[in-house]
Parts: C-alpha cells; sequence; structure tokens
C-alpha cells in the first residue's frame, strides 16, 4: 500500500484524478497543472494525451493558461546528446519539430515567460492500485547520464523514485541531479551504496522528485555528472529571430493603426 508521505505528496502537487466510468479502477484519467519558470525546466508528461504526447497535443495555446510564450524551445536528450532544438511558433500554435514525449522520458524546456501548462490524459498502465511502486516498468537504460522520470505521477524521496524511474535498485556511486526552476540551480545526491547522500553537505538528501518533474540520472558506479546545455543550430537562431521579428512587427502594426 502506499505510504502516507507518498499520498501527500500526489495531493501536494494538485494532482487532479478521478475514476473513469468507463474503465476499471486503475483506469485513472486527470489532469496535472504544471508551471514553467522563466528559463530552464526540466519537464515530464505522466499522462497518456489523445490523441497523443506530441508538443502539439500536450503544449499549445489552449495547453497553457494565457498561452504559451512565443520562442519557447524544448529538447530531449539522446544517446549521450541533445537532439536538435523545436521552437513553437505562437503564431501558428505549433512546434518545428514535434517531439513526442512519452511516459518516463524527460524533456529540456527553455521558457521565455512564466507558464502554467495543464496536462490532460489518463495514468499508464505501469501503476497498480494498491502497488507503492511501478509494475512491469522495466526501461533497461544504460549507464551514462539519462534525462528522465517516473512514468506515474507520483511525487517521492529518492529512495522511492530511483527505483520507479530506472526499474531498479541503485548502486553505489550512482547520481542524481534535480533542477530548481525558480533559482535555475541544481542539487545533486549521490548512493553510498546504503543511502542518497546531499552531494553539498554530506548529509542525508532530503530532494524530493515532483510530479511533472524530470532529472538528470547519471547511471553506473561512480559517476560524475556534468550539466550539459543544448547549443541552438543556425536555423534555429534563425527561426526565433524570424519570430521576434514578427512579433516586434506586429506590435509596432497595433500603435500605429
Amino acid at each position: 500500500m502506499k505510504t502516507a508521505l507518498q499520498k501527500a505528496a500526489v495531493c501536494a502537487a494538485c494532482l487532479a484524478l478521478a475514476q473513469s466510468a468507463f474503465g476499471n479502477k486503475n483506469n485513472i484519467v486527470g489532469y496535472i497543472n504544471l508551471v514553467f519558470q522563466p528559463g530552464v525546466n526540466l519537464v515530464a508528461d505522466q499522462l497518456l494525451n489523445t490523441p497523443d504526447n506530441s508538443l502539439d497535443s500536450i503544449l499549445n495555446a489552449s495547453s497553457s493558461q494565457r498561452g504559451l510564450a512565443n520562442n519557447t524551445t524544448f529538447t530531449m536528450w539522446s544517446s549521450g546528446a541533445f537532439l536538435p532544438l523545436s521552437v513553437y511558433n505562437s503564431s501558428s500554435d505549433s512546434w518545428s519539430i514535434n517531439y513526442q514525449l512519452d511516459l518516463g522520458q524527460g524533456g529540456y524546456l527553455s521558457s521565455p515567460t512564466l507558464v502554467t501548462n495543464t496536462f490532460v490524459g489518463s495514468v499508464g498502465p505501469y501503476y497498480v492500485d494498491g502497488s507503492s511502486n511501478n509494475v512491469n516498468w522495466t526501461p533497461n537504460y544504460p549507464n551514462g547520464l539519462q534525462l528522465v522520470s517516473n512514468p506515474t505521477p507520483i511525487a517521492g524521496n529518492l529512495d522511492f523514485e530511483f527505483s520507479n524511474v530506472t526499474g531498479r535498485d541503485p548502486v553505489a556511486g550512482e547520481v542524481v541531479a534535480m533542477l530548481d526552476p525558480l533559482t535555475q540551480t541544481y542539487s545533486e545526491s549521490y548512493f553510498d551504496g546504503t543511502q542518497w547522500i546531499d552531494q553539498n553537505t554530506g548529509y542525508p538528501s532530503t530532494a524530493m522528485l515532483q510530479v511533472g518533474q524530470a532529472a538528470w540520472f547519471g547511471l553506473g558506479a561512480n559517476y560524475d555528472i556534468t550539466m550539459p546545455t543544448p547549443v541552438p543550430e543556425p536555423d534555429v537562431l534563425a527561426l526565433i529571430g524570424i519570430g521576434a521579428g514578427m512579433l516586434f512587427l506586429r506590435r509596432n502594426q497595433s500603435r500605429t493603426s
């Protein structure tokens, strides 16, 4: 059964869930309100959206309060490198690359402004009522740096989250780095073979992976995390420049009309 801490974490994260009238007790549908701070946000969509979990479906004008900011960028980490940046165009309400953010994956989103986005959908098949851990979740991530998340919208500390994210127990020397989007700073915790330790203080880690949050997982013994930063390609810079120019032109026309 879930612990009281895990239940409280779900409530504190404002995850609104309702059991579907047309499914069994594990068919849970609902929404997650996730705040994007100005700057970098490590995000996860932990619900199965209809029709899919593509960027155009889950991050758009209607999913965001006051609209998703123009020139918001998004990328993902794959095989030790960032994928090309996708840029959001508010005029067309679409992304330059329509990535799919599936359960368990993490996204690297840079927002120019403060935005609240609502993810809507059903909880995936790895959650089973009465179990405190994901069931049949075996992503088999290779050793190295991974930007990943819990496929189920449940918050918790690293003792709980590591196995639910990776599908296995930690080994000594593995590291998890979480971003505080409000301060734009990272906190790192490493597993000493017995417990998770805060890299800065040397004391037991109190880090919590929240609902809708992804994190960097350094997998493999004695892993040393170096935080990567995506570098925009020339065509991405051009897209952003065109978007900014059109926005300036539109504002100029409204002032003169």
